[in-house]
């Protein structure tokens, strides 16, 4: 961790208790990661740098990618968009007719799917559609889960959701919540995540529920952040050095 004072890109000063991590870092055993953006924040962009990440570590990586944007097939929205990384795009269909064929696709320790809901609308049937999918994916267990814009789900999934933040680091899964605000992560889920990396916080109530969480310093330093700026709270202590080797 570095002793530098403020952003060397910006040049704002650090918040009080905010300190400059100088090089990047994967997920640990027991890791429960959650990321916050509004649209625009660079959330996504910022998922796909990390996705790229663990795929060059030969982590297996699925992401429930509601956006279809994080297979380098995905929708691109007519070039606009820079897709992700991840080397197959599935339908939730398509995942489950090819699992029951064969689960040899989801064993492979390189796999790297983005697997893309056919139910478009938010709420209780979206759950629905995805809740066979992470049926398959807590049994196969050792692999990063990516909950992709989870506000438009997550109500309806609280207790699968907390299944893989409370229960499941034991057998290897690391889950990754994206959400565009705090609130889109059901609270039992919340509680679980010991690091929140989050864009600028407009709502003072959603700067006060990641307060109550990862700290009063980190729920001030989420306001008025410059665009593309993410701050990193931690929620346990031992998530919060990088080793040096």
């Amino acid at each position: 961790m570095s002793e530098a004072t403020c952003c060397r890109t910006c040049h704002r000063p650090f918040p009080r208790g905010v300190a400059r991590f100088v090089r990047p870092w994967l997920p640990r055993p027991y890791e429960v990661l959650m990321l916050l953006g509004m649209t625009g924040s660079g959330k996504s962009f910022l998922f796909k740098q990390w996705l790229a990440m663990l795929m060059g570590a030969n982590r297996a990586v699925f992401v429930l990618d509601v956006g279809d944007e994080y297979a380098a097939t995905g929708n691109n929205r007519g070039g606009t968009l820079q897709l992700g990384p991840l080397r197959t795009r599935l339908t939730v269909p398509e995942f489950l007719a090819q699992w029951r064929k064969s689960s040899a696709f989801i064993r492979d320790p390189r796999a790297a799917v983005a697997i893309v809901p056919t139910v478009t609308d938010a709420g209780e049937a979206l759950a629905e559609h995805i809740r066979p999918v992470l049926r398959v994916l807590y049994g196969r267990g050792r692999c990063v889960i990516g909950f992709d814009e989870l506000q438009k789900y997550g109500a309806w999934l609280e207790s699968d959701l907390y299944r893989a933040a409370g229960e499941l680091g034991k057998d290897g899964v690391t889950p990754f919540f994206l959400s565009q605000y705090p609130g889109g992560v059901p609270e039992i889920v919340r509680k679980q995540v010991s690091t929140c990396l989050c864009a600028d916080m407009g709502k003072a109530s959603d700067r006060r529920m990641l307060a109550s969480d990862f700290g009063e310093d980190f729920g001030r330093s989420l306001q008025d952040l410059p665009a593309r700026t993410f701050h990193i709270g931690f929620s346990r202590s031992q998530f919060a050095s990088i080793p040096t080797r």
